[in-house]
């Protein structure tokens, strides 16, 4: 006799427009306010995926570039990775520590991942300008989540995403910068598989397949997405939560990862 199946999981993306910004702005009063002009509502449980860019923008954390002055560590790092030289010192103020580099980028950490160039991103800013990180992605997270439920009465998570290349892979997927209000991983240790085995090191990382799912939606070019509720149909994967949440609840340490444990680390000089 064939074992009963648990009912079906449905997940719904809801895409939200947003005119283009190109100034700060009130970030809780635009997400609802766009929610509310697309004729929809959040409902308790909802993820609200938000850009790590519109974000960045509703901070004034875009810089221009001609008013940059660059110091000689900037100089030298420019000179060694055959870049400019006021992207350098942004990426030197904005990294938390520099590991290498590539002609023309640096890989740096940043927020507990790697980030080439420390997250900084011309595409989506101004002309002439360059988009930085929000200096507390997790403290924009959390407020968000708490003014959502301040104007709409609803329980709902934040993720707040980022696209990102992987290694040895080609193009962009989506990465999570940080989350507030529902538990990023689900530990699965223990569990059996569809054989009996018994999972010993499984962890889903909820949050980052979350930011891969609405990559689709947000794109990288003029989509005009910066906003995606996602909803769950059929019983949620994730599950709320109001304990504050940090990188450690996402990152793992580098000594510690599978694949950067592995790979030598010189000291980068430059």
């Amino acid at each position: 006799m064939e074992t009963q199946r648990a009912k079906k999981p449905r997940i719904l993306f809801i895409p939200i427009g947003v005119e283009k910004k190109e100034d700060r702005f009130d970030l809780s009063a635009v997400v609802t306010g766009a929610v509310k002009k697309e004729g929809e509502e959040f409902r308790d449980g909802d993820i609200v995926a938000v850009s790590s860019k519109f974000i960045s923008m509703s901070r004034g954390r875009f810089v221009n570039l001609s008013e940059v002055e660059v110091s000689e560590e900037a100089e030298r790092l420019a000179e060694k990775l055959s870049m400019d030289q006021k992207m350098a010192q942004l990426v030197i103020q904005e990294a938390d520590t520099i590991i290498g580099g590539v002609p023309g980028f640096v890989l740096a950490l940043k927020n507990g991942v790697i980030a080439p160039n420390a997250g900084i991103d011309k595409s989506n800013a101004p002309v002439g300008h360059v988009m930085l990180y929000s200096e507390d992605p997790f403290k924009d997270a959390e407020e968000l989540k708490r003014q959502i439920h301040q104007k709409s009465g609803r329980q709902v998570g934040v993720v707040v995403t980022d696209s990102r290349l992987m290694p040895l892979r080609l193009g962009t997927t989506g990465l999570a910068v940080s989350v507030a209000g529902f538990e990023p991983l689900e530990d699965v240790r223990g569990r059996r598989d569809l054989f009996g085995n018994v999972l010993k090191v499984t962890r889903r990382a909820l949050a980052d397949q979350i930011a891969a799912g609405v990559q689709l939606i947000m794109g990288e070019a003029d989509e005009g997405f910066p906003i995606v509720i996602v909803r769950a149909l059929d019983g949620s994967p994730w599950k709320l939560t109001d304990k504050p949440l940090s990188s450690e609840d996402l990152a793992v340490e580098y000594d510690r990862c599978i694949y950067m444990q592995g790979v030598p680390r010189p000291k980068f000089n430059y």
